[in-house]
């Protein structure tokens, strides 16, 4: 048999829906995920199906006390000895045993049915093929409820018809052959084996759909998760872009840290003469330096526990906590240092490009909550003093 292409679930469950096609032609994954989510269902049905089954044996026993009182000890012995005990071990069973717990259910309801059939040796007519057909009754609800796959349920009606019809036909043969009971009989078992067919084919359309939905709510929560991350990130030097770096700001560095001691130090760093840089060795080496410096601020900002962010075109900005502003001038000092040892090599004329950064820092040191447009004001004029002094220097406000 042709299956189904093999591709994300959420478009495989709905090609199965569509082609109504078995699940022997989907692929494995969509197989899978199906009969786990079947199985999941069944589990939570059986619990209820053996709970009511187990009732509805005890209070029978009323009906044969009524039609059957001399025999009644021998039936209601038989009844709760055979029917009950399969359905309180599969109560009891763990989830691993689901397959177990199917068996003990067909065993037992066939136990219920096989004792209805014994009631009827100890009746007159017509009480006696009325219990017979209590025996038919009984598969007829059985079948649409029980949560079986198709095999299964084939299995169990085989089963059935085996030990009870085998019985009936053996010791109340009359029953059977009365104009009425065999076309009851194939009526209610035919219409109770489509009514199951149906039900199923219902269960695992709304697995399909629930799987169909589910994966793109998945897929779509994944791709809004991307595009924010993709919204936060600078393009090309994979550090956090201008927003990234304000929401940070404002969720971990607005605020004194609980001690009282670490200060926000906002560090904003331009490149020197970038226009320059780009215009005698190209734009391509003028990226090249832009990752390049965004790599030593990256290493800078992670060694310090501070976050390093392109603030746009060759502007940068470092956020990070320090005890003062000493200890803030020498980490930018650190950083200056490292960005003026940066090497590109040009290619085409065969030299060595550099590059230098004038840095400004803003320090907050009052307890009070710090705005990320005061610092950046601080820091500006801070690095316009950088640049105005000489460049490829740090200053602070």
């Amino acid at each position: 048999m042709n299956r189904l292409p093999s591709t994300d679930l959420a478009t495989a469950a709905h090609a199965a829906l569509v082609t109504n096609s078995p699940m022997a032609a989907w692929d494995d994954q969509l197989r899978n995920a199906v009969s786990r989510q079947l199985d999941e269902h069944h589990y939570r049905e059986m619990r209820f199906l053996i709970i009511f089954g187990s009732l509805l044996a005890v209070l029978s026993l009323v009906v044969d006390y009524i039609v059957a009182f001399d025999n009644f000890a021998n039936i209601a012995l038989l009844r709760l000895g055979t029917a009950l005990p399969p359905n309180l071990i599969a109560l009891f069973l763990p989830r691993r045993l689901v397959s177990l717990k199917k068996v003990l259910m067909a065993v037992s309801i066939t136990a219920f049915a096989f004792s209805l059939a014994y009631a009827s040796l100890f009746v007159p007519s017509p009480t006696d093929a009325l219990l017979a057909m209590g025996v038919v009754t009984l598969l007829g609800l059985a079948l649409p409820v029980l949560p079986f796959h198709r095999w299964e349920l084939a299995a169990f009606v085989t089963l059935y018809l085996a030990a009870v019809g085998g019985f009936i036909w053996a010791n109340q043969a009359d029953i059977i052959y009365t104009a009425a009971f065999i076309p009851i009989m194939l009526l209610t078992t035919g219409g109770a084996a489509i009514l199951a067919n149906r039900v199923h084919w219902m269960k695992r359309r709304n697995v399909l759909l629930t799987l169909e939905a589910d994966s793109r709510a998945a897929s779509l929560g994944q791709s809004n998760a991307l595009l924010t991350e993709l919204s936060m990130e600078d393009p090309l030097t994979g550090l956090a872009n201008r927003r990234r770096a304000e929401a940070t700001f404002t969720e971990h560095y607005a605020t004194p840290t609980a001690s009282g001691f670490a200060r926000t130090a906002l560090v904003m760093l331009d490149l020197d003469h970038f226009k320059g840089f780009n215009d005698q060795w190209g734009h391509q080496s003028g990226d090249t330096c832009l990752r390049a410096v965004a790599e030593v601020m990256r290493h800078c900002a992670s060694r310090h526990g501070g976050i390093a962010a392109r603030y746009g075109g060759e502007e940068f900005m470092m956020l990070l906590r320090v005890d003062d502003k000493a200890q803030a001038q020498a980490i930018a000092e650190e950083l200056r240092v490292a960005i003026e040892r940066i090497e590109i090599d040009h290619e085409a004329s065969g030299s060595t490009a550099s590059c230098t950064a004038s840095i400004g820092i803003a320090v907050h040191d009052r307890q009070d909550g710090a705005t990320l447009s005061t610092m950046l004001t601080q820091a500006d004029r801070a690095l316009y003093r950088a640049k105005e002094e000489g460049r490829n220097r740090v200053r602070i406000h």
